[in-house]
């Protein structure tokens, strides 16, 4: 059963869609360790391609801000189920990921961490590729992309846990277009 790990709703269970494919337990207990050591006043976090709301439901749980954005509609269901369940306050956005990236971009949206672990049949570096060049992520803030281990990008730091892992981009980082540092064009 899949449960919120830590913070104001540490134990609750979520409902996981049959669309989703939910971040596993190490990889979400791991990344939430680094990110409440790294911002102790928390911020506003985005979660793209949101699914059961594992991430961004752990994220509020914590103390951040959260944003999810969803398209599909059995998951949209299951993301308000598990907020209201587990009484986290979260804005869901319900829309694909490409049109909220143009959106957000537009209205100057700014977040601590964006956070997107796409369906795995995705072209994932496009998908991040399209994150990275909303440039909606403040300055000292992260981008983090949530792969399988056996791709590798050339910037950007790695970490691994089994079959899945993240890599980590500082906002800062981002000074040329992102397609070069993606692809390594």
């Amino acid at each position: 059963m899949l449960r919120i790990l830590g913070g104001t709703a540490k134990g609750v269970a979520l409902k996981v869609p049959e669309s989703a494919r939910p971040s596993p337990v190490r990889l979400r207990k791991a990344l939430f360790d680094y990110l409440r050591y790294r911002y102790p006043h928390r911020g506003r976090f985005l979660d793209l391609y949101a699914g059961s709301g594992a991430i961004g439901l752990e994220a509020a749980s914590e103390g951040f801000e959260v944003t999810l954005v969803e398209k599909d509609r059995q998951a949209i269901q299951c993301l308000r189920e598990n907020a209201s369940k587990a009484r986290l306050k979260v804005q869901i956005e319900a829309m694909p990921v490409e049109r909220y990236l143009m959106d957000a971009r537009r209205r100057g949206l700014c977040f601590t961490v964006a956070f997107m672990a796409p369906p795995y049949p995705h072209d994932l570096l496009q998908d991040f590729e399209r994150l990275l060049e909303a440039r909606i992520v403040e300055p000292e803030g992260l981008y983090i992309l949530q792969h399988p281990s056996d791709l590798a990008l050339p910037m950007g730091e790695r970490r691994e846990y089994g079959f899945n892992s993240v890599t980590i981009i500082e906002a800062s980082a981002l000074d040329q277009p992102a397609q070069r540092l993606i692809r390594g064009s």
